[in-house]
């Protein structure tokens, strides 16, 4: 019953291991019968760490959240460091944060009006911020913005 419950759970989305850990237990699964269902889901090769961690950063970096950022979210949903490193590395080389604050801000003002107000400004910068940009991939993109 419990390994039924579980395998639904898979079929919607990826879970790691402290998510679905997490969801059994708000259920009231002893805490040996979530060890044993986790290890047989792990053996069948239906949950997956590494499987996750790539999932999730990609999603999030669909987003417009930088990998660093999506990286901490998953740290803080409980993903294993081993597999999330892997995964990081991979989105990392794969990332391009200037073209991405690119995109990002013609999605968020695709008529680049909102250089021309400077709370406007701010508030596009404290947007970029919050998506895990640095200062200096912010200002070079908002100024090429400006100058466009």
């Amino acid at each position: 019953m419990t390994l039924a419950r579980a395998l639904r759970l898979l079929a919607r989305r990826e879970y790691c291991s402290a998510e679905l850990r997490r969801k059994l237990r708000e259920r009231e699964v002893p805490e040996d019968i979530v060890e044993q269902v986790l290890a047989e889901l792990e053996a069948a090769g239906y949950l997956s760490e590494t499987r996750f961690a790539e999932s999730f950063l990609r999603s999030r970096m669909a987003r417009g959240e930088t990998p660093w950022l999506a990286a901490r979210k998953a740290r803080e949903r409980g993903v294993r460091e081993a597999e999330l490193a892997t995964a990081l590395a991979e989105a990392e080389a794969a990332f391009d944060a200037v073209n991405a604050c690119r995109e990002l801000v013609a999605r968020r003002d695709p008529q680049g009006l909102r250089h021309e107000d400077e709370r406007a400004w701010q508030k596009l910068a404290r947007f970029l911020r919050n998506k895990g940009f640095d200062a200096a991939t912010i200002l070079r993109c908002l100024n090429e913005q400006a100058e466009a």
